[in-house]
């Protein structure tokens, strides 16, 4: 029995992802600790964010760099900063941007729909280059800029179409044209070197999701441009809140709903700490790819998946796809919606299995990262329950 039995819900076992909405990651016991610690003081919210911001930063070899309430915060604030700097009179309007640079240009086929709607929460107002199947050759984006245009927003990874405009191109023309551009790369921790390859190529803002370096799902940061990243940091909630200079209620900004708590603020930054200085082969990748071999080792020669396709993910059978180590199967005896209905009865028992599924295939992987220990057998005996 789990805590959540209590209150009438079901432990989940979560073979598929950081996902959202199974809660994000799992915190480590020093990150626990660290948090309730911090739950036993009090501390200026302000003072703790910027500093702690400013270790990220120096950490990850960036200007600057701002903690919020994840990274779709982190992007409605970037919106925010890149239409309004800190004029408090702006800013007071968001998101009327009548009147303002309000333009935000983002290719048809690089999209991550929910997320990119952070621009418009500020008042931005898109205008859509290139063709969602051709993509969107250099040219046609660099001449949709007009004085209008406040940013161009970029979604990283952008995977499947070789036609998209790349990240280099799009800097290199944002530069030209003095238009700032604001990444979306949630997920972009590992390699550990990555944040800081961002800041080498010359984004302007970078998102990053908290969880995707094992701190709580409500957390986030965005580095990148010393300039903006102090016109974020009034936007945000402690800003409206307080501000620089202790001027409570002066910026009344639109950020003032993503509130933070201390404790999480401290359990994202040990986390961080955590993620940056850990063997990340001994510490995750071994342990999981362990997991995966024991899986594959007893569900292989099930009955009811006799003519099923298994393979690793990544194929090489080491280290790490994206924050993803485990064993893709594909059901060549069914379709899409008898798969479906699989993945769904996977769910029926307690607890709940949940396994990556996209809804449009045949196929699964069972992605053994944020697997507990026990958590393999479990799988296991579900598998022989339903193929055996």
């Amino acid at each position: 029995m789990s805590i959540y039995s209590k209150y009438g819900a079901k432990r989940v076992v979560n073979a598929a992802f950081h996902l959202t909405r199974l809660g994000g990651s799992t915190l480590s016991p020093k990150v626990m600790k660290a948090m309730d610690e911090a739950n036993k003081s009090y501390v200026s919210m302000w003072d703790l964010i910027e500093k702690g911001s400013q270790h990220i930063a120096e950490t990850i070899n960036a200007p600057a760099a701002w903690i919020t309430s994840g990274a779709f915060n982190a992007l409605v604030l970037a919106a925010a900063a890149c239409m309004t700097g800190k004029d408090p009179e702006a800013m007071r309007k968001l998101p009327n941007t009548e009147g303002m640079k309000n333009e935000i240009i983002i290719q048809r086929n690089a999209r991550l729909l929910v997320y990119d709607r952070s621009m418009e929460v500020a008042g931005g107002k898109f205008v859509f280059v290139g063709d969602e199947r051709w993509g969107c050759p250099p040219e046609q984006l660099e001449a949709a800029i007009t004085e209008k245009t406040a940013a161009i927003h970029y979604a990283y990874p952008s995977w499947g179409n070789p036609y998209i405009c790349p990240l280099e191109k799009v800097i290199e023309i944002g530069k030209r044209h003095g238009v700032p551009v604001i990444v979306d790369a949630a997920g972009m921790t590992y390699p550990k070197d990555v944040q800081a390859k961002f800041m080498a190529m010359g984004a302007d803002l970078v998102a990053v999701g908290g969880k995707y370096v094992g701190g709580p799902n409500s957390t986030g940061y965005i580095y990148g441009r010393k300039d903006l990243i102090e016109a974020i940091a009034v936007h945000s909630f402690i800003g409206a809140e307080a501000g620089p200079n202790e001027q409570a209620g002066f910026y009344r900004s639109l950020g003032r709903g993503y509130k933070l708590d201390r404790q999480e603020i401290i359990g994202l930054l040990v986390a961080f700490d955590e993620w940056m200085e850990m063997d990340h082969d001994k510490v995750r990748f071994q342990p999981a790819w362990k997991k995966v071999k024991y899986i594959e080792k007893h569900i292989k020669d099930l009955p009811g998946l006799q003519n099923a396709t298994m393979e690793y993910y990544p194929k090489s059978g080491e280290g790490t796809g994206y924050h993803t180590i485990g064993l893709r199967v594909q059901l060549n005896d069914l379709g899409i919606a008898e798969t479906n209905a699989l993945m769904r009865k996977m769910r029926e028992g307690d607890p709940e299995i949940w396994m990556r599924n996209w809804g449009d295939s045949n196929d699964f992987i069972i992605n053994a990262l944020n697997l507990q220990p026990g958590d393999e057998e479990v799988i296991v005996e579900r598998f022989k329950a339903l193929f055996g």
